[in-house]
């Protein structure tokens, strides 16, 4: 994790910006996160291990996050959005359901490496992606 907050380090003051120990707390905290969260998450979790971390500074560093290619929004649901950690992570489906808001991960490596394959032709260069596939799942098909 020590290069990752080196890496943030230079990333923000490349921005100009100064880089603070709330920054800091709040990178940390949500590189420890495997699940989808929001900034509600980020918040509580800092302030129940007693950081005194303002609901605003949350959301003045997840954009920071995401132009550093850190986190990724993944979806939005009853007006909230909902982010993943992108580092060290595989591509993959998201499965959303648009009744219950139910949201499943699927990873392939056969659809990476499809995708790869197929930029590499077109010599494109991704910056970041994700994949949202919206439908109604099973448990709500069966009640519904």
């Amino acid at each position: 994790m020590l290069e990752e907050i080196r890496k943030f380090r230079s990333f923000i003051k490349s921005k100009g910006l100064k880089y603070t120990p709330e920054r800091e707390k709040i990178f940390q905290e949500i590189l420890e996160y495997t699940k989808h969260f929001d900034v509600e998450d980020v918040y509580l979790s800092l302030k129940n291990k007693g950081h005194k971390i303002s609901k605003a500074s949350v959301y003045r560093t997840i954009p920071l996050l995401i132009e550093g290619g850190y986190i990724q929004e993944v979806y939005r649901q009853n007006g909230r959005s909902f982010y993943e950690v992108t580092l060290k992570k595989k591509l993959h489906l998201h499965f959303i359901c648009i009744k219950c808001k139910q949201v499943e991960e699927m990873i392939d490596e056969r659809l990476e490496i499809l995708l790869q394959k197929d930029m590499k032709r077109k010599g494109f260069l991704p910056l970041t992606y994700h994949l949202e596939i919206f439908g109604i799942c099973q448990r709500c098909r069966q009640t519904g």
